[in-house]
């Protein structure tokens, strides 16, 4: 209010009109429209703290990083209606690694160079993340590792897995009727029997829509594990990601949409645990918290253990039947 007394003492002395008329002159034309100058000029904007998506959004594997990055701007407006992140504006970047390692390591350079960025979800593929780890903890960022098996990511301190182990895809692929799948290439064979590393590491692209594309009739029959559903299977991620199409401008939630939601979630209540203990959230407090956390997600109740694995992650068990649909045949949730 400063500033409004300065500017009414300089028009009373270069008028010479009583205080009084003029203050009032003001009052009822300008001084409504001048508080409201006043306030906008004087907000204080809030710190902005990101999260990094760091994904393919470009070439074969694009559908990767769209399934992700508009579930992680859905579970944002959750937290804002539940009251928000303290006196925090957290924001999203995102960073295509093109699905390829060397690239990845390359751009997790970049992400750990800014100070904003506070914690990342990554790489949603195991040879990327595997590729980038190591430069964004000796950066002392936390990671949330999604999509890819737990023991396909190197352990640390800052490295948190939420995906369920080689072994628990394993068995329950032996849950897949019959044989598993017709056809001689081995990656359309993820069970017979012996389940190769080579087809563990590429499960989840059975649920890409290119998969149908690539494979074709052959694919029915199909049977494959996965660390997530289609959302069409989890009554609850359905209602969560509804608007999904409507934030994305695309095509409805996929399987990567849920495990992208849970992660932010537990980011951001994370990060809201850290403000609360330190007053300020860091990228070691954030880490500390997600080692208390306990949250009750769309996949189930998530809680990382001494490791930081989250032990009793389900598996979801497929099979393509002949119209190129996977149908759920079980889980392990």
């Amino acid at each position: 209010m400063c500033l409004l007394k300065s500017s009414v003492n300089k028009r009373e002395r270069l008028t010479g009109r009583p205080a009084g008329r003029i203050a009032s002159a003001i009052a009822r034309r300008v001084l409504p429209l001048l508080l409201v100058l006043l306030v906008a000029a004087c907000a204080v904007p809030r710190p902005v703290i990101k999260i990094a998506l760091v994904a393919p959004f470009e070439g074969y594997y694009r559908e990767v990083g769209y399934d992700a990055f508009p579930a992680m701007r859905l579970a944002l407006r959750e937290q804002i209606r539940a009251g928000g992140v303290g006196n925090y504006e957290v924001s999203f970047v995102a960073y295509n690694d093109n699905a390829d390692p060397v690239f990845a390591e390359r751009v997790a350079h970049n992400v750990a160079l800014d100070d904003n960025v506070i914690a990342v979800i990554g790489n949603l593929r195991p040879d990327t993340t595997v590729a980038a780890l190591s430069v964004y903890t000796s950066s002392l960022l936390p990671v949330i590792v999604t999509d890819i098996p737990a023991d396909a990511a190197p352990s640390g301190s800052l490295v948190f897995r939420m995906g369920p182990s080689t072994s628990a895809l394993v068995d329950a692929l032996k849950r897949c009727p019959g044989a598993g799948s017709p056809g001689n290439a081995p990656w359309l064979q993820p069970y017979k029997g012996e389940v190769s590393a080579f087809a563990l590491e590429h499960l989840s692209d059975f649920q890409s829509p290119a998969a149908y594309k690539t494979i074709g009739g052959s694919i029915a029959g199909l049977c494959f594990a996965t660390a997530t559903p289609y959302p069409r299977d989890l009554p609850a991620a359905d209602k969560a990601l509804a608007q999904f199409a409507e934030v994305s401008g695309t095509t409805g939630a996929g399987p990567r949409s849920i495990s992208a939601h849970d992660a932010t979630r537990l980011l951001l209540r994370a990060i809201e645990d850290d403000i609360a203990a330190h007053g300020r959230p860091t990228r070691s407090g954030v880490a500390e918290a997600l080692r208390q956390i306990s949250y009750n997600g769309l996949l189930g109740n998530i809680r990382f253990d001494e490791n930081n694995r989250w032990a009793s992650a389900p598996v979801w068990i497929y099979q393509y039947e002949a119209d190129g649909v996977a149908r759920m045949i079980g889980n392990t949730q």
